[in-house]
C-alpha cells in the first residue's frame, strides 16, 4: 500500500487501512459473493437493483442481475463489490453520463471502453456500447479484475480504476495520493451492502 504513505493524509490513511485490515481478514472481496446459489443467487442481485432507479425495466433488471452474478463469479469478486463499485459510479442509473464523458452503469470511457471491448470480442458500436447494461458490467468487471491483477491490491485497483492506470501509477511514483475519497465511498458502500445482506 505504497500509496498511502503520505504524512498529509494520515487520517484518511488509517481510516482506508482498517477497512482494508477488515476486508483482507474477512477474505473480501475476492471471493465467492454473499449472493452465491444457497443464499438467493439473482435474486438477491435484484433486490438491490430494484431498490434503485436503474432506468430500465423489470426484464432487463432480471437480465442485468444474472449478468452480474455470472461475471462476480467468472472473476471470483464479490457480486456485493461489484454492486458497490456500480453505485458509487453510478447510482445504479444505466443513462449516467460524467462530466468527462464515462458512460453507464460502470462508469467507463469511450476509448477505455473500446480497448476492453476489443479484449472481450464484444462488437464496438461507439458510446451507444457503453450504455448498453450488460455489456458495460462486462467491460468494468474485466477492467477492474485486470488492474488487480496489476496491482494486487484492492485499494490501488480502485484509484486506478477512478482515475486511470497511468495516472494512478505515475502519482504514486511520487509519493501523491490518487482519488482516496472515491476509495473511501467504495469501501463505505461494499461495507453497507455486506451489512444489509441477510435482508435480501
Amino acid at each position: 500500500m505504497q500509496f498511502l504513505k503520505n504524512n498529509g493524509y494520515a487520517k484518511k490513511a488509517a481510516l482506508v487501512l482498517g477497512l482494508t485490515v477488515f476486508f483482507q481478514a474477512a477474505g473480501l472481496p475476492l471471493m465467492a459473493g454473499a449472493f452465491d446459489q444457497d443464499r438467493g443467487g439473482v435474486s438477491g442481485v435484484l433486490d438491490v437493483l430494484r431498490e434503485n432507479r436503474t432506468g430500465l425495466g423489470e426484464v432487463e433488471e432480471t437480465r442485468l442481475a444474472e449478468v452480474i452474478l455470472g461475471e462476480s463469479e467468472k472473476y471470483k469478486l464479490d457480486p456485493l463489490f461489484v454492486l458497490a463499485l456500480i453505485k458509487t459510479e453510478s447510482n445504479f442509473y444505466n443513462w449516467s453520463k460524467s462530466l468527462n464523458g464515462a458512460l453507464g452503469l460502470m462508469q467507463i470511457l469511450p476509448f477505455t471502453g473500446k480497448a476492453l471491448a476489443g479484449e472481450l470480442n464484444l462488437k464496438w458500436k461507439g458510446d451507444e456500447t457503453l450504455l448498453d447494461p450488460y455489456a458495460n458490467v462486462k467491460m468494468g468487471i474485466h477492467y477492474l479484475s485486470s488492474l488487480n491483477e496489476r496491482f494486487n491490491d484492492i485499494n490501488a485497483s480502485l484509484a486506478a480504476y477512478n482515475s486511470g492506470p497511468t495516472y494512478f501509477a505515475s502519482k504514486t511514483r511520487d509519493g501523491d495520493m490518487v482519488a482516496q475519497n472515491y476509495v473511501n465511498k467504495v469501501l463505505y458502500n461494499y461495507k453497507d451492502l455486506r451489512e444489509r445482506a441477510d435482508y435480501y
